[in-house]
């Protein structure tokens, strides 16, 4: 089997140390995706692409990562397979959305300091750098672990998130992040698909709700909550929320405090509608 991830002890996140100092690299992932039927070793993977020996340890991570591809295994899931299918370079905003989602869902798959960071970083000002950040990982290990890791290796772990952000072969198109020398601000992110935003809520529901009907709307627009994964205020998130309701997908009712919004299906069956816009 090829090399797998660390993971936490609930076995549904990559290790901390999982990009091997890489930054996401869509290209890479691709290639893997492309190349993942069959194969079960990194020859596999040498043998089929053009990636390097450190990419060929660090993309699978990464498309695990991403919600593209099974823990212990190189079979694609269910998200993979539709990508694979839809968008097999990975260069559509909506895929790259999801890739994003996925690496900051707060259960997983991605690893707790990318949640952590997502959710903090308007928290950190108007203009930061790779210190605040470094800090960052480091209190989001501590919380979760309760032990912290060499300087060098959490600036790493800082580095590597900020490069997938703004570099363009990998999430720099969504234009979640502004780079300005060894500085960084909040961009003016692309539009969040419809489509995109359906699947999303609802393997959120899944991770954090489970099978509870109906919850606040406010406790989607909350800090830290579903929004802040996609850097929406509570205004967008309602208006999106509205969209989907005059879809059918899920339904909001406004009659009276507190309002609610009802659970959507299950991800698999909103697959279809990820790339509708």
């Amino acid at each position: 089997m090829p090399d797998l991830p660390t993971l936490t002890a609930e076995g549904s996140r990559v290790g901390v140390t999982f990009h091997r100092t890489f930054p996401l690299n869509r290209p890479g992932i691709s290639a893997i995706l492309n190349n993942s039927e069959g194969k079960t070793t990194k020859s596999d993977y040498r043998e089929n692409t053009h990636l390097g020996t450190i990419y060929i340890e660090a993309m699978p991570h990464y498309a695990r990562a991403c919600g593209l591809m099974e823990f212990g295994s190189t079979k694609l899931t269910p998200l993979g397979q539709h990508v694979l299918a839809h968008d097999p370079s990975l260069s559509l905003p909506a895929t790259q959305w999801l890739m994003h989602y996925h690496l900051s869902a707060p259960h997983g798959p991605g690893p707790r300091f990318w949640h952590d960071l997502t959710v903090r970083l308007p928290e950190l000002g108007s203009s930061f750098g790779g210190t605040e950040l470094t800090e960052e990982v480091g209190r989001s290990l501590e919380a979760e672990q309760g032990r912290t890791l060499a300087e060098r290796s959490l600036r790493t772990c800082a580095t590597v998130y900020a490069g997938t952000y703004t570099k363009s072969d990998g999430l720099g198109t969504l234009n979640l992040l502004q780079e300005a020398g060894d500085r960084y601000s909040l961009g003016d992110p692309e539009p969040v698909p419809s489509g995109v935003l359906a699947y999303a809520l609802a393997h959120y529901w899944e991770g954090q709700y489970g099978s509870v009907q109906t919850r606040n709307l406010s406790d989607l627009s909350e800090p830290g909550g579903f929004g802040s994964l996609f850097f929406l205020s509570q205004f967008a998130l309602n208006r999106a929320l509205r969209g989907l309701a005059g879809q059918g997908v899920l339904e909001l009712w406004l009659q009276a405090p507190p309002h609610q919004v009802t659970r959507p299906p299950t991800p698999a069956a909103l697959l279809d509608g990820i790339y509708d816009d």
